[in-house]
């Protein structure tokens, strides 16, 4: 991309419902220059994220599984901090071929992610899940069900945490954000008895894109 605007105006021309063979395509086009791209748009929400994923004193060997794992930005910026024990899933093999040059991931699922598809990874394995910039437009699908496929993958007691932007911004692109629809899915998994929000949570993440803060969410499985 040749300039910061210009980079901004393309990542909001993805961020728009699309089929996830879409998604895939745009993403694998984009691998080889991804990580280039993204630091001009003032993307920080991979170590924002992380900072807040580290406020929640997880033991360092905890098994992470990071989601939608890209390039692995944010796997990365875990691995600064000082944990050892993360894999990846994505459903884009070219981006995470690229993850996998950086030495820090134990193992990597190709799978895409949605309320129907059974993810072939072993149940209650995992200590923590962390995902960053997936709950948007085009992305993974915004229904109950698909946290309800990630719950399958922790143990009881488990965190499942993602850093995104302000959901309310992609109301009128797409209407499952619309009516507070993102708020609907996360009183939902509380009201049957599935997760519990941890304390002060929402935290605020600051300047996640562009200048404009989003949210760091942390829920604890039941």
């Amino acid at each position: 991309m040749s300039t910061e605007k210009d980079m901004y105006n393309y990542i909001e021309e993805t961020l728009k419902p699309m089929a996830q063979e879409d998604c895939t395509k745009m993403y694998a086009d984009w691998s080889d220059k991804y990580e280039e791209d993204m630091p001009g748009c003032s993307y920080n929400a991979p170590k924002g994220t992380a900072d807040r994923f580290a406020e929640l004193n997880l033991p360092k060997d905890s098994k992470i599984l990071d989601c939608g794992a890209g390039t692995g930005l944010l796997g990365q910026a875990l691995s600064d901090l000082g944990y050892t024990n993360i894999e990846a899933l994505d459903g884009c093999e070219k981006m995470l071929e690229k993850a996998k040059l950086k030495n820090i991931y134990k193992n990597v699922t190709i799978s895409y992610v949605g309320p129907e598809i059974e993810l072939p990874i072993e149940a209650e394995t995992f200590d923590a899940l962390i995902m960053v910039g997936v709950f948007c437009p085009g992305h993974f699908p915004m229904d109950i069900g698909t946290y309800k496929q990630f719950l399958k993958l922790l143990k009881k007691g488990g965190i499942i945490s993602w850093g995104m932007a302000n959901p309310d911004r992609y109301a009128e692109r797409d209407s499952t954000y619309a009516d507070k629809g993102f708020d609907k899915i996360i009183e939902g998994l509380v009201s049957e008895g599935l997760v519990e929000i941890v304390d002060d949570h929402p935290k605020n993440l600051p300047d996640y894109l562009k200048g404009e803060d989003g949210f760091f969410w942390a829920l604890r499985k039941l």
